[in-house]
């Protein structure tokens, strides 16, 4: 039944009942007059069959995206642009670190916590080192970038990573249908557009190394700040980094944030010092419940125009911005 769940309610969820936001209209997948909130409890229970204990309580709904044939999977956008990130210890070992996003072709976007402290890290996109075959989807598999070329912003808890060149990747194909871009798209949305569906996913340290976990729900208004968005979407220690996103009209997908930490003093806050256990394939390590809320860092028009002065210093392509709703909310570009 989990993969019915996956292949069918997933992809139906979120490929068939999208938003329209060039109409410049708000549209609430959770509306009952869509008729979604029934058949979306019924394809959630699916998952309770294979649900562990939960990151943000009641229970854990992550899903696992495998490297497979059918959506969702890591050879597919978006989720083959979604990099499993490690560092090198000073004796010359890696070690998982976290999770990061390509938004162009040589820009990783990440939390900064994630880049402090680091001399070097291996970036693998759509990693999945569990499958038999296909186990990386770009070409070439990792690059291994030094700090030199990290970028962090003083305050926010976000930062990129400038790689030495870019990765050939897959056709961005998603779903059942092609994305219109290889990358998503930073849009600086209002508060009551953004307070939707969203989906996170990248590479928690209490599943198998290197596998790639997600969760999609809906965060309300009161989690949208100026700066940041707080949310019970599940996530775990490794996630930190893991792009936010929406998916709008014509297979789009909107990046609204950086997710980069959990509830304080909890076992799913990086800032805690928790070190997980990484299970070895097909194992589970439960992870204790916990209330309250996870977070990340929103993108803003401050954050588009940082990460585009970046680039410019860089000299390299910077990321797909909504100009449109650039313009109108930011000015200039």
């Amino acid at each position: 039944m989990y993969e019915r769940f996956q292949d069918e309610a997933f992809d139906a969820l979120l490929e068939e009942n999208d938003t329209d936001y060039d109409q410049g209209q708000y549209a609430d997948l959770y509306d009952e007059g869509n008729g979604l909130d029934a058949w979306l409890e019924d394809a959630l229970a699916y998952m309770d069959e294979e649900a562990d204990y939960s990151v943000i309580g009641p229970r854990d709904d992550r899903f696992p995206i495998p490297s497979r044939a059918s959506f969702p999977s890591t050879r597919f956008f978006p989720y083959s642009t979604i990099c499993f990130l490690e560092h090198f210890t000073s004796s010359g070992q890696r070690r998982p670190r976290g999770t990061g996003t390509l938004i162009a072709p040589r820009v990783v976007l990440t939390a900064r916590h994630i880049l402090r402290g680091v001399s070097r890290m291996r970036i693998t996109p759509g990693a999945d080192f569990c499958a038999q075959s296909r186990r990386t989807v770009g070409i070439p598999a990792f690059l291994e970038v030094n700090a030199a070329n990290f970028r962090s912003h003083p305050t926010l808890d976000f930062g990129i990573i400038i790689l030495p060149r870019a990765f050939q990747l897959p056709s961005h194909r998603s779903g059942t249908r092609p994305s219109p871009y290889p990358f998503m798209m930073l849009q600086p949305r209002s508060d009551i557009r953004t307070a939707t569906l969203l989906t996170i996913a990248g590479y928690p340290c209490d599943k198998p190394v290197g596998t790639m976990w997600g969760h999609s729900n809906r965060i309300p208004i009161t989690g949208v700040s100026s700066t940041h968005l707080r949310y019970t979407i599940d996530t775990c220690p490794g996630h930190s980094g893991s792009p936010i996103w929406l998916l709008s009209n014509d297979g789009i997908r909107l990046l609204l944030g950086v997710h980069t930490n959990g509830p304080a003093r909890c076992d799913n806050d990086p800032r805690a010092g928790v070190q997980c256990r990484h299970p070895r394939c097909g194992q589970n390590f439960p992870v204790s419940p916990v209330a309250g809320e996870n977070s990340g860092v929103r993108v803003t028009c401050d954050v588009i125009r940082t990460i585009q002065g970046w680039c410019r210093q860089a000299g390299v392509a910077g990321p797909i911005v909504d100009n449109r709703v650039f313009r109108r909310r930011c000015g200039a570009a």
